[in-house]
Formats: structure tokens, C-alpha cells, sequence
């Protein structure tokens, strides 16, 4: 057999599988827009959330933005394109979020809606633990659920985790609390500076960032070892963010590759996500979080195993701040219906929009970890992970992508301390997984 006539028969076998799966995301369409109708009879505030999820979903895997690899890259290959639109989304949402707050003079819906938590001791301990997981598990909680609906099985190991960290630590906050929390308060930065020295600060800040970002990997020297340790790295932990598809560069040629098919600069998945964020918190009253939903998820799991989790500390004190649910679920706190809540759903879907994505470029399929290390990883990272957002009081959403626009201390003290978690993480990434 020729050489071009064996290529045409590849090239044939590659079309036939895209419209299987451009066949298959069609069909998942439809029967994620049949459950929102349905959900727009009965609950409401589901069919939003699992209407936001499906957006962000597909957002984040077209454009892979992964904010794991945002802090990450920073010190593990110096690129920061992902650093630099994160930056750039931050200032979208602290715009947007201002927006709202002006069309609501009187409200102060900042201060009393957005994402202000108390910041101490437990906030810096679990940003730290889960920077740290999130570099070893290969993703944060927004990448994880990318990759599970992309088909990384290492991903759904990672959930796993996830589940009982969250769990432990919705048990476990109480002793955090007593011993650092007394004293803890929620800061909003425009009640200490005002509001005009407060947007100049954040937006000044964002700015200086954005540009050391930006002399940081002008000035990065890659040496030889670090470039032949990442070209052997899996793609699920290390890829790097300056071409996340390899291959030749081509021109679209129709609608289908501009939206489906080409892979979105990070710069807009960040836009989007920022814009997203603003619309969700318009109409639902509250900005963009996922891990309580997990949390809530995992208690029903516990539940199941004979626990009681209406009994731990986070769903007998904190649930009240976390989201708008929160007291519905606490009305009887004997008989809790953690399936009520309707982030469980919201973070469900984020999953669903991810694999419509892949569904619709042609790109799913089940990929297996590269050896027991990286389970054992996925495990241990997950876990962290989901510790370390019960004692933050949130992840890389609820307690930094949508708390530095709701002005909060709390936001910039996650992210300092998720910083230095993944500047660890990639330390022992680099030492024991990346061979």
C-alpha cells in the first residue's frame, strides 16, 4: 500500500471519529437544554447555575485556562502567559462587579453579596495546602473538572480526594476556628481606604502584577535539564501554556474551527470567565464559588456511609455565609437535604460544559495516569485541595477569582498563600513525578 493512500485512509478514519463526536455533543446539547427547561418549572435557581456551569464548562476548555498553571508556570518554566490573563480577568470582574455596584446605590452589595470572608491564620494554612495540591493533583478545582470532562481519569482519582478532604475539613474547621478564628474578621478594603483609594489600589496593584509578570518571563532563562524533564512530563501535570495544542499553525476556515475546533487565547477564556462571573452574581445574588457545592456533595455521600455531618462545624457555622441556600438547608438541622443545594449541581455542570466542549472539537477521550505515582498523586493532592478550601473558606473561585473583585483582604491573602503552596508543589512535581 502507498504511503498517501495509507495517510488518506488515516486522514478518513480521524473524520469519521470528529462526527461521531461532533454527532454525539449535539445530542448532549439538547438534553442539557431539555433539563434546564425542565428545571425552569421546579427549581429555578438550578436551571442558573446548571445554565453558568455548562458556560463556564465550555469556556474553560476551549480556552484551557487553568489556574493552576497560572501560579505554577510562574516558577516551574517561567512562562506566565496564563499569570498575565488571570491579571487581565481580574480587572474584568473588579470592573464588573463595580458596575453592579453603582446600578444598586444604597445596597452596599460588595460588603453584604460578594465573596468577603474572614481572613487569619486558617485562611493562609489552607491556601497553602491547597497551592500545594493543586500542583501535585495536576489541576485546582476549575482544571480538575475540566480534565474529568475531557476524559483524564486521573482527574476523577483527584475528585475522589477532593471529596474526603472536603469532608474532613467541614468536620475539622472547628478546631481551626477556636484556635485562630476568634479574632478573625472579614476586611473590606474600600471601608479602610474609601472607595476612590481602594479602586486606585486594586487596580494599580493588578496593573504592577501584570508587569512583572511580563518582565519575569522576558528575563527567565530555561536551562537545558528543566527543558528535558518537561518535555518528558505528562500532559495531564505539566503542559506548556504557550502552545497548549501542538501542531501546525493554520488559518480557520469556517465558524465551526473559530468556536469549536481552534483552541481560544488564554486572554479571552479569562474575559469570558470575568464577564460570566458578573452575570451570575446580576442574577443570582451571589458571585461564582464551586467547592461548597462539592462539600455539600460529599456530605450527602457521608450520609449515605452512615455519618453525620449535620453535626460538623462547617454546616452548623459557616454554611450561613457561604451562599443563599445556606439557611433553607439549616431550617432543620437534624434532617439536612444536602441534594437541595443547588451548587451540587452547578459544579456537575461545569463538568457537562467541559465535555460538550470536547464533545464538539473531537477531543475526548479516556485517558489513563502514567504510572501508580500519579494515582497516589491525584489522591493526595485532591485531598489537600479540598482541606484546604474548608479551611480558606473557599478555592481558586469563590475565595480569589471572585473575592479579589468583591474587594476582599481575604482574596489577596489566598492568592499570596496559594503562591507559595505551588512554588512548593512544583518543587516536589519537578523531584519525585516529573521523570
Amino acid at each position: 500500500m502507498k504511503p498517501g493512500y495509507q495517510g488518506r485512509i488515516a486522514a478518513l478514519g480521524q473524520a469519521q471519529k470528529l462526527s461521531v463526536q461532533v454527532n454525539w455533543g449535539w445530542a448532549f446539547l439538547l438534553l442539557n437544554l431539555g433539563l434546564i427547561v425542565f428545571l425552569l418549572n421546579y427549581a429555578t435557581t438550578t436551571a442558573y447555575l446548571w445554565f453558568f456551569g455548562l458556560l463556564f464548562g465550555f469556556v474553560l476548555q476551549r480556552s484551557r485556562f487553568c489556574f493552576a498553571a497560572a501560579f505554577r508556570d510562574i516558577f516551574l518554566i517561567g512562562n506566565t502567559a496564563i499569570t498575565r490573563a488571570l491579571v487581565i480577568g481580574l480587572i474584568v470582574g473588579t470592573c464588573g462587579f463595580l458596575f453592579l455596584e453603582i446600578l444598586t446605590p444604597g445596597t452596599a452589595l460588595l460588603a453584604s453579596m460578594g465573596k468577603v470572608k474572614a481572613v487569619g491564620i486558617f485562611t493562609m494554612a489552607g491556601a497553602l495546602l491547597f497551592g500545594f495540591g493543586m500542583v501535585i493533583a495536576g489541576g485546582c478545582a476549575t482544571g480538575m473538572l475540566m480534565r474529568m470532562g475531557e476524559g483524564y481519569l486521573m482527574q476523577w482519582v483527584a475528585m475522589l480526594g477532593f471529596l474526603v478532604g472536603s469532608s474532613v475539613g467541614a468536620y475539622h474547621l472547628g478546631w481551626w476556628m477556636t484556635a485562630f478564628g476568634s479574632r478573625a474578621q472579614a476586611l473590606f478594603i474600600p471601608a479602610i481606604f474609601g472607595w476612590p483609594l481602594a479602586i486606585a489600589l486594586q487596580l494599580i496593584v493588578l496593573g504592577a502584577i501584570y508587569l512583572w509578570a511580563l518582565g519575569h518571563e522576558r528575563g527567565w532563562k530555561t536551562t537545558k535539564a528543566s527543558i528535558v524533564k518537561l518535555a518528558q512530563s505528562p500532559r495531564s501535570l505539566v503542559r506548556s501554556p504557550a502552545n497548549p495544542h501542538p501542531g501546525p499553525e493554520k488559518q480557520p476556515k469556517s465558524l465551526y474551527q473559530v468556536f469549536f475546533k481552534k483552541p481560544w487565547p488564554y486572554v479571552l477564556g479569562a474575559i469570558l470567565l470575568a464577564t460570566l462571573n458578573t452575570a451570575l452574581f446580576s442574577l443570582w445574588g451571589s458571585p461564582w464559588a464551586i467547592t461548597s457545592g462539592i462539600t455539600y456533595f460529599s456530605a450527602w455521600v457521608s450520609q449515605g456511609l452512615g455519618l453525620s455531618p449535620e453535626s460538623w462545624y462547617y454546616f452548623q457555622n459557616i454554611l450561613l455565609l457561604e451562599a443563599r441556600e445556606g439557611k433553607s438547608l439549616l431550617a432543620d438541622p437534624t434532617a439536612m437535604q444536602f441534594l437541595h443545594s443547588p451548587m451540587v449541581y452547578h459544579f456537575m455542570a461545569i463538568i457537562a460544559g467541559s465535555l460538550l466542549a470536547s464533545l464538539a472539537a473531537g477531543e475526548f477521550r479516556l485517558r489513563k495516569w502514567k504510572s501508580g505515582r500519579f494515582v497516589i498523586a491525584a489522591l493526595v493532592g485532591g485531598f489537600l485541595m479540598g482541606y484546604g478550601a474548608r479551611l480558606a473558606l473557599g478555592c481558586n473561585i469563590g475565595a480569589f477569582f471572585s473575592a479579589i473583585p468583591s474587594f476582599s483582604v481575604h482574596g489577596w491573602v489566598f492568592g499570596i498563600f496559594t503562591l507559595l503552596g505551588a512554588y512548593v508543589g512544583g518543587k516536589v512535581l519537578l523531584r519525585f513525578l516529573v521523570v
